[in-house]
């Protein structure tokens, strides 16, 4: 789509950064639905994106994986996910306050804003707070792109 020819530049100096508009995308390892599924990736996935074609974008996960998705799955929306075992999303942008809820490696999220190396992050339904910025990879660029 003609439509989602943008890019979204985040923090990792010139990576180009999209992620997972659906709540659920095959992965495959060619550009097209003739190639195999070789995983799956959930809503607010980021993706470095590597190589755009006409309907199809060749992208890299957090683990370095490689695979291609149709173009018309992928946003601007400012995304991250949990790098580590896991992470504590905070009430506030800082150790002092509580833990609210912890995020296990691979748990994507959107992020909402940023306030020094804190993001405020949601993951679309009830879990909304902050996290640590080096917990997680992906677009940091706050409010969504």
């Amino acid at each position: 789509m003609a439509g989602l020819a943008f890019l979204l530049i985040c923090s990792h100096g010139n990576a180009e950064f999209m992620s997972l508009a659906s709540n659920k995308a095959n992965i495959r390892k060619g550009p097209g639905t003739e190639y195999p599924v070789i995983w799956q990736a959930w809503r607010f996935t980021p993706f470095e994106i590597l190589e755009l074609g006409n309907e199809w974008a060749k992208v890299k996960d957090f683990e370095n994986d490689i695979g291609w998705i149709h173009q018309s799955l992928l946003s601007d929306v400012s995304t991250v996910i949990v790098m580590g075992k896991f992470a504590n999303i905070r009430k506030g942008p800082g150790l002092k306050h509580a833990v609210l809820w912890i995020a296990y490696r691979g748990y994507p999220l959107k992020v909402l804003d940023r306030e020094e190396d804190w993001l405020k992050v949601s993951d679309g339904k009830k879990i909304k707070g902050w996290i640590f910025r080096t917990l997680v990879w992906g677009s940091t660029k706050e409010g969504g792109g």
